[in-house]
């Protein structure tokens, strides 16, 4: 069937979340390294028929990731940016030291 779609032209639209959910199955059950999951969410954005949520926060979220950043983090991060965030509560540390100023731990 799906074979038939992509023969048709059938485009296919991927979340943000999907890509989420990858990462951990790929990281997790199969151990594979973060520049590694970025190296292959890299070539999927250029798959023609693969409609991304949003291919710049995606692109950016895999540059942080080559430099150690989790995938997740940064897509929280940037889509807060958007929604026109001044600063972002959480207690997760990794993203309080690749944001300063902007992520914060509350006391």
């Amino acid at each position: 069937m799906l074979t038939l779609l992509l023969k048709k032209g059938a485009t296919f639209f991927v979340p943000d979340l999907v890509l989420v959910e990858t990462d951990w199955v790929l990281s997790t059950l199969y151990e594979w390294t973060p520049e590694e999951v970025a190296e292959a969410f890299g070539r999927l954005l250029n798959v023609h028929n693969l409609t991304f949520e949003n291919e710049g926060r995606i692109r950016a979220a895999l540059r942080a990731m080559r430099q150690g950043a989790d995938l997740s983090d940064e897509l929280i991060i940037d889509r807060c940016r958007d929604m026109g965030c001044k600063t972002v509560a959480t207690f997760d540390k990794g993203i309080t030291k690749r944001h300063p100023g902007f992520a914060v731990t509350p006391k």
